[in-house]
């Protein structure tokens, strides 16, 4: 079989790939699961950032920023359930106040729209169960279904002619003249190649083993993943009125994550989380241990008025495939065609992790021009 790209991940970011992709090349998606979004990417808080938190410059904060319009003109082109619900960054003492006030900074330098602070008696008014000396208001923040998204991408790539192999796994990827060869089994270890002239790794949790399969020496690289695992924990519905806006403290110092905060689900639920705990290894164990239930507790109690103990349960959890190792810097998208290591027409997405829900129509059309 040949193609003009072969993608390798059907997540959010390898499907809005296809979907764009597949407006001007023959594409086959190749997937493991059985179905899309399995791992990372049906796993997350389903929040559409604004921008506010990467460095400016950034492929995350430029792709995050673009992404963030592109995907509310996306859902409401296909009639997409999302709510643009807005966010509130909040400080609960003078130390939060000055980083809250270099997040400002750092949103008016990533051209995030709309940012803007509030006084605390302005927000009391709006949060009256909230506990804040001062916040921003972030009107671009917003919620989304991660799997109706999904699924309007793998509609929009099939109506353009793209092919799903689903519960294929590749094995190897071999450079040839004018492309790639690329060895797939499936769940009952039958062999197939597939041929193309560009191959796109989006392979989330695996796609530095991806880009090792290619030839590349991902230590030699700094492609080489950790895995960090979040969790979540479920406020009781009976509560479901006690904040009306995402609720974001300022983010933790050692910049892992933005914090465990609370989420505003469609059906106007809400969660707590995630919060942060690098695995030791590459299993994906997606259990949410009950004893994590005071650290949660005991977070959003800094900040959260009315919150009893036994009004929150364990949710679900997800894994971030993490470029940096525990207790380092954080550090950006890799988003690379690989001619620099003699693979050309071979683009590596390593690292995608938030803001990449909300970056993924941006991811795909940075792809697109790389072709």
């Amino acid at each position: 079989m040949d193609y003009d790209v072969v993608i390798i991940g059907a997540g959010v970011v390898g499907l809005a790939c296809a979907a764009v992709l597949s407006q001007k090349y023959s594409v086959i998606v190749l997937e493991r699961h059985e179905s899309f979004g399995k791992e990372t990417s049906s796993r997350n808080s389903e929040v559409i950032h604004a921008g506010i938190y990467y460095k400016s410059g950034s492929l995350k904060a430029k792709l995050c920023v673009k992404g963030n319009k592109l995907l509310y003109d996306w859902c409401r082109d296909y009639k997409l359930p999302f709510r643009k619900a807005g966010k509130y960054i909040i400080a609960v003492n003078p130390d939060e106040e000055e980083i809250l006030e270099s997040l400002y900074r750092q949103a008016q330098n990533n051209g995030v729209d709309g940012i803007h602070r509030i006084t605390a008696s302005n927000f009391n008014n709006v949060e009256p169960n909230v506990r804040a000396s001062a916040s921003l208001w972030s009107p671009s923040t917003g919620i989304v279904n991660s799997h109706l998204l999904m699924q309007s991408f793998e509609n929009k790539a099939i109506a353009n002619g793209c092919d799903f192999a689903y519960n294929h796994s590749v094995k190897e990827i071999v450079k040839k003249y004018g492309g790639y060869s690329i060895k797939v089994t499936d769940t009952e270890n039958n062999y197939s190649i597939i041929n193309s002239v560009f191959v796109i790794n989006s392979a989330g949790l695996d796609s530095d083993t991806v880009a090792q399969s290619a030839g590349i020496d991902i230590d030699k690289e700094q492609y080489r993943l950790s895995y960090c695992r979040g969790h979540y924990f479920r406020i009781k519905p009976g509560k479901s009125s006690l904040v009306n806006h995402l609720i974001y403290p300022v983010p933790p110092a050692d910049a892992l994550s933005l914090g465990i905060h609370i989420t505003l689900e469609l059906d106007g639920q809400l969660k707590l989380g995630p919060d942060t705990m690098y695995m030791p290894d590459r299993f994906k164990d997606y259990s949410v241990p009950d004893e994590l239930k005071d650290k949660f507790f005991s977070s959003v109690s800094r900040y959260l008025n009315g919150l009893e103990i036994d009004d929150i349960t364990p949710d679900q959890s997800g894994i971030r495939p993490k470029l940096q190792k525990a207790g380092e810097p954080p550090r950006d998208f890799v988003i690379r065609e690989e001619s620099g290591n003699g693979l050309p027409g071979l683009i590596n997405l390593i690292g995608i992790e938030s803001p990449g829900l909300t970056a993924s129509i941006a991811i795909a059309e940075y792809v697109y021009s790389l072709l």
